[in-house]
């Protein structure tokens, strides 16, 4: 049994868009953790659209750099995926 067109196109855009999503949430995430970024926010050194605007370009480079591991992950592991089902054997 083969899996159709429209599962491996699906596949690609759902690993493409979780990558393009993780790597800035996971960026944003260690920014306001590690970097201590929440501490200046708290003393009102400055707000949280104030570090977006300053981060914009590293979180849009993350978002495309996650696209495209995306698409390389699917291009070695799902694009000649097939499913075999030892049950086919029966329902011919």
């Amino acid at each position: 049994m083969h899996i159709s067109t429209k599962v491996k196109i699906a596949t690609l855009i759902y690993l493409m868009a979780t990558c393009a999503i993780a790597l800035p949430a996971l960026a944003l995430f260690l920014d306001l953790m590690i970097n201590g970024s929440i501490i200046d926010i708290w003393k009102g050194v400055y707000t949280f659209t104030d570090l977006l605007s300053f981060r914009k370009t590293l979180f849009l480079n993350f978002a495309g750099l996650g696209a495209v591991l995306g698409f390389v992950y699917w291009f070695f592991f799902f694009r000649k995926y097939r499913h075999h089902d030892p049950l086919d054997k029966y329902f011919k």
